[in-house]
């Protein structure tokens, strides 16, 4: 498994959820204590901490669980 691919496909997922849910940028900022910046850096970014992916996750109202599952079984069908 391409731990790589799989963490990019999470970090897409999050940012397709705010934008499908059109949850700002700066609400999420708000929830999470950090600037609209740092949001826009976390969600533009191929890769994030795990407790900034958790909160981040949280805070567009994705569960980060189902999240990484989907980014692993993507990642498992295509290297099958």
């Amino acid at each position: 498994m391409n731990i790589a691919s799989v963490t990019s496909s999470a970090v897409k997922s999050l940012r397709a959820k705010a934008l499908l849910d059109e949850v700002p940028k700066t609400q999420i900022a708000e929830d999470l204590g950090v600037t609209r910046q740092t949001v826009a850096r976390r969600l533009k970014a191929n890769d994030m901490m795990l407790s900034d992916f958790i909160s981040t996750a949280e805070a567009v109202g994705a569960d980060p669980v189902d999240v990484l599952a989907e980014a692993i079984g993507a990642e498992q069908r295509v290297t099958a």
